[in-house]
């Protein structure tokens, strides 16, 4: 007995050390496997930083822990963090593992789990993880109906604990989120029946929908005890309530799932709900004053649903809204706005979706001794919509003030009156058989005044329009916004598709200014979208503008004066329309660059809304070198000389380029040809042309004062190139041509004619490195040879003219040559210089190019002096010449 004791007593404890010991020498080889198994089995990345297994923490229950999770999205999500947790826990009955009773798991406890759900415009999801199976699932013989698993979860405590949702939808511009959020579900899911009991909170909850915010900082409450038939999969409510804010809804009734269709009879709602509860729900009124606030009237809302859900077909429904006899008032307000009556209603008998019926029968109230109604009515919602609407009223926006508080800069003023009232079928807008539509009415406003803090004030005179079934004419409208001014009138037709169905809006306006300031326009560009009201938005990168697909407009302008950027562009007259996505200029006038300009071309983002393309033909005269480097980026980095050109120019442009963010040039993408004309240009302290004049040793041409200069050019990858030109700059002229890059690197190579005595020397000139820092190679044995035939030709020239040629002869052969020695001289000190250049060029570069450097140097020095012996050894040639000649 002894002995089995003390087996038994070793037995136990090699368990409790197996206990003890193989959770932490297996942890990381399970936490390897788990990640590894998943990774494979997910399009995403999942990761955690610990993973604990124990046998004893809660004995006889097994727990695993596991913490600092996170599953990140990838491709085109990468970088997207789509779940994290602080720490998973999960309790199991150990027992339950040995059994064919399934696994009893006791509690799941998930802490600060952050959830972010995100859609984009093109339907794609984030939670979309799991990689799709490569093995074709295996078909179960009908013969052989499937076993009951032996898996059944029996959880008993199930918990959330301050956790984070945010879900995005990009192709409706919705927005929701909340935190923190807590949940409790107690139960026992391995049984036929039993109770569930939920219990949820939410707070800070923002929902935004279409760049409205339609709940900001509400908070929510769920109390729910379920009866759950499990066996059935019927679930019957009772005891159940959910609180937004302060309106609470009881529900009843119950939901059966089957394997086609979900069968419901079910009743919610709530009586006689105050109204000061019901603007509990509405940011714009559920701020800091919203304790000040005194409110009447009730709220009153009924809904039912009942039959199956089963593919398109609906159950029969009907959702029921009144409003009765609503107000409030601020106690620090003067007035109040009363008599709200809402009644509003939603119903389908069952069946299709094209079955609903919307109806809201009424919308009234009263404001400082003003008025607005509204009614609207829809069928047919799917196959073709029949609609019928109305709204009537004025409002003085001045006594705004007096019954809503308005935020410290606010200001508002002005007149808004209309009568309107439309009705037809969608199909009839769809035909353009707009005789069959009902539309007529009028809309007014009259000295409209809005300002906002760090905003331009914007100001409307006056805007008049008058609706028929065929056109919105607009009659006269008048605005101002900061310094700008617009006014415009004209016809649009099809407007009532475009306001229901976002159709074409077609038309033709006349718009006229006398200043538009697009930057200070521009800089105040709303908040970004899904920021809720008095939220700051987040910094988000400037877009470039984006045309309407849906806009069919031509656009008859007269802008005296528009700024955009650094530039200032005067008197836009002519033709601009407005089609497919893109802004098209039919030959318009415009001042721009101190000249006059005729302009076509087009903006377009119909094929990449983030990259516009331009395209521009245009033909500038009188435009000043200056203004236009000091106004064009693009300018002042192809051709910064600009900046130290005087006089004026004609250009003639053919340009294609993107557009970036900014709605500036892409210079990579920009290509152009076209040529500049100047009639008189003054150029001075420019760089390269001072290296040029130290080169050459010559003065005159470290200013250019050139006449009737004509240059071609064409830009492509980058660099502007430019066609040979001349310049005369005095006595010397220049041949010109080459390429500057967007990196302000110069490639040119000039022919400069230079006097020598009565001749002229011809030097080829290579100018490289930069603007800033150019580097000039002189061509020797070319001047070499052009100053050997320039002065020789000089003095033939001389001596053939001259009537006493035997008393002419020696003086004139003594001067022939000392110009050729003087020319000689003067190329071996050129050469010179050039070797010693290219000496101090070599000697960073190590002790085997200064060698090489300077026996190159040596090579153009011994050129240059056979040329200066050659060039009087033909002096003496032709000066015998002539002697035997005139003999």
């Amino acid at each position: 007995m002894k002995k089995f004791v003390k087996i038994a007593a070793i037995v136990v404890a090699v368990m409790l050390a197996v206990a003890l010991i193989a959770p932490f020498a297996l942890r990381g080889k399970i936490a390897d496997i788990v990640k590894r198994e998943a990774n494979e089995m997910l399009a995403a990345k999942l990761d955690f930083e610990k993973l604990d297994i124990s046998l004893l923490r809660h004995f006889p229950n097994a727990s695993l822990d596991l913490k600092g999770l996170t599953l990140v999205g990838v491709d085109r999500f990468e970088g997207d963090t789509i779940v994290a947790a602080q720490r998973i826990s999960v309790v199991v009955n150990l027992m339950s593992l040995f059994g064919d009773s399934g696994f009893e798991v006791t509690k799941v406890i998930l802490s600060s789990p952050a959830v972010h759900a995100h859609k984009l415009a093109d339907g794609a999801v984030n939670w979309d993880v799991m990689k799709p199976s490569d093995e074709a699932a295996e078909e179960t013989p009908a013969e052989e109906p499937a076993e009951p698993s032996s898996f059944r979860m029996s959880v008993r405590d199930f918990r959330i604990s301050d956790a984070a949702i945010r879900y995005e939808d990009d192709s409706t511009n919705m927005r929701f989120s909340t935190a923190p959020l807590s949940l409790r579900l107690r139960g026992n899911m391995s049984a036929d029946r039993t109770d569930l009991d939920l219990r949820l909170t939410a707070q800070e909850m923002r929902f935004v929908s279409g760049g409205i915010p339609l709940l900001s900082g509400a908070e929510a409450e769920l109390v729910a005890v379920i009866d759950a038939d499990l066996a059935n999969s019927r679930f019957t409510f009772s005891r159940n309530t959910l609180r937004l804010n302060a309106i609470s809804v009881g529900l009843d009734g119950w939901v059966e799932l089957g394997d086609d269709a979900v069968a419901m009879d079910l009743t919610a709602g709530c009586d006689k709900v105050q109204f000061k509860d019901v603007l509990s729900l509405i940011p714009a009124f559920y701020t800091r004053e919203f304790k000040n606030l005194t409110a009447g009237g009730e709220l009153s809302m009924a809904l039912w649903a009942k039959g199956e859900m089963r593919g398109s077909a609906l159950p029969a429904f009907e959702l029921k809204t009144e409003v009765r006899d609503g107000s409030f008032q601020y106690s620090s307000l003067p007035k109040a706005v009363t008599g709200i009556n809402i009644a509003a209603k939603v119903a389908n008998p069952g069946g299709v979706m094209d079955k609903t019926v919307i109806d809201l029968s009424k919308f009234g109230l009263k404001m400082a001794g003003n008025s607005v109604s509204a009614t609207f009515h829809a069928t047919n919602l799917v196959s073709d919509p029949v609609f019928r609407a109305a709204a009537a009223g004025r409002v003085d926006l001045g006594a705004v003030k007096e019954v809503y508080p308005l935020e410290k800069g606010v200001e508002l003023g002005g007149q808004i009156a209309a009568d309107l009232k439309v009705s037809g079928r969608m199909s009839d807008i769809e035909k353009n058989r707009y005789e069959k539509l009902g539309a007529q009415g009028t809309f007014t406003v009259e000295e409209l005044g809005l300002t906002l803090p760090n905003l331009p004030a914007v100001h409307i005179r006056r805007a008049a329009a008058t609706i028929t079934p065929a056109a919105m004419t607009l009659g006269e409208f008048g605005v101002t916004v900061g310094r700008s001014d617009l006014s415009a009138n004209g016809q649009l037709t099809n407007y009532i598709g475009y306001l229901l169905r976002g159709d074409m809006l077609s038309g033709r306006l006349y718009v006229k200014s006398e200043l538009l300031d697009l930057n200070e326009i521009m800089d105040a560009m709303p908040a970004a979208d899904g920021a809720a009201a008095g939220e700051e938005a987040p910094a988000e990168p400037m877009r470039a503008v984006e045309v309407p697909r849906n806009l069919n407009l031509s656009l008859n302008t007269d802008l005296r004066k528009v700024l955009f950027g650094k530039m200032t562009v005067s008197d836009i007259s002519g033709e601009m329309s407005v089609a497919n996505g893109a802004l098209s200029l039919n030959r318009l006038g415009l001042g721009v660059f101190g000249g006059r300009a005729t302009a076509s071309g087009s903006y377009s983002t119909a094929a990449d809304p983030a990259k516009p393309a331009l395209k521009l033909n245009a033909n500038i005269a009188g435009a000043s070198f200056q203004r236009s480097f000091e106004e064009l980026e693009m300018v002042q980095q192809l051709v910064p000389i600009f900046a130290k050109t005087g006089g004026d120019y004609s250009l003639a442009l053919d340009m294609r380029t993107s557009l970036d963010s900014q709605m500036s040039p892409d210079l990579h993408t920009l290509t152009a040809t076209g040529e500049i004309r100047s009639a008189n240009i003054h150029v001075q302290n420019i760089e390269a042309f001072d290296a040029l004049a130290k080169a050459l040793n010559n003065d005159e041409l470290r200013k250019i004062e050139a006449k009737d200069v004509a240059i071609r050019f064409a830009i492509e990858d980058g660099r502007i190139t430019t066609q040979p030109f001349d310049l005369k700059l005095g006595n010397v002229g220049i041949n010109l041509s080459g390429s500057t890059g967007l990196d302000q690197t110069i490639d040119y190579t000039a022919k400069v004619a230079i006097p020598g005595g009565k001749t002229l020397q011809s030097i080829g000139v290579g100018i490289g490195g930069t603007f800033s820092s150019p580097k000039i190679t002189l061509g020797v044995k070319e001047a070499a040879e052009e100053a050997v035939k320039n002065i020789v030709n000089e003095q033939i020239q001389k001596l053939t003219g001259s009537e006493s040629l035997s008393e002419e002869i020696q003086k004139q052969a003594e001067n022939l040559r000392a110009e050729a020695k003087r020319a000689g001289e003067k190329l071996v000190e050129a050469a010179r210089t050039q070797k010693t250049k290219l000496v101090e060029g070599a000697a960073s570069k190590g002790a085997l190019a200064k060698i090489a450097a300077e026996k190159a140097g040596d090579k153009l020095v011994q050129e240059a002096e056979k040329q200066a012996s050659s060039l009087e050894a033909e002096a003496e040639r032709q000066i015998e010449k002539l002697t035997a000649k005139k003999e």
